[in-house]
């Protein structure tokens, strides 16, 4: 639940930013890319408030790296400047929280990485909403409302 009517809090994953930042680097369909920018718009305009781990920062910096692409430092100044985005640092607690849903969720089946599990110990230390994500390990946990950016309205 959104508190008193500060717009809604979503945790949101890397793959929401890649989406916007590489579309071609991504496996999320286009219409999940088209979505993911309509959800980073709204984080713009105030309409929804997000909130990530500092990891995205890792995950960002290394897609321009594997796709040989210029433009990191330009991505990371522009997210952090962003006033309704919190990127929070990994702490202790954060990170044997994160280990913990892994753990959970990891199977031979269902590759959860720790990454994961430090977006989803990220929206619930911070109550987010929901989160929103394209991955789809990430889609199916039970702790948190996680919806793929399309969802979004």
């Amino acid at each position: 639940m959104a508190r008193d009517d500060a717009p809604p809090l979503a945790c949101l994953d890397a793959n929401i930013f890649l989406a916007v930042l590489i579309p071609h680097a991504t496996k999320a369909p286009k219409d999940e890319i088209v979505a993911s920018a309509r959800v980073l718009k709204a984080v713009e305009e105030g309409r929804l408030r997000g909130v990530s781990t500092a990891i995205l920062f890792g995950e960002i910096r290394y897609a321009y790296l594997r796709e040989d692409q210029p433009g990191f430092e330009i991505a990371r100044a522009a997210i952090e400047a962003e006033p309704n985005l919190r990127v929070l640092a990994i702490t202790a607690p954060l990170a044997v929280h994160a280990a913990e849903l892994r753990r959970k969720y990891y199977s031979k089946k269902n590759a959860f990485a720790y990454n994961d599990g430090l977006y989803l110990a990220t929206g619930l230390a911070e109550r987010a909403d929901f989160l929103i994500t394209t991955d789809p390990h990430l889609l199916n946990v039970s702790e948190l409302n996680a919806i793929p950016p399309s969802r979004y309205r």
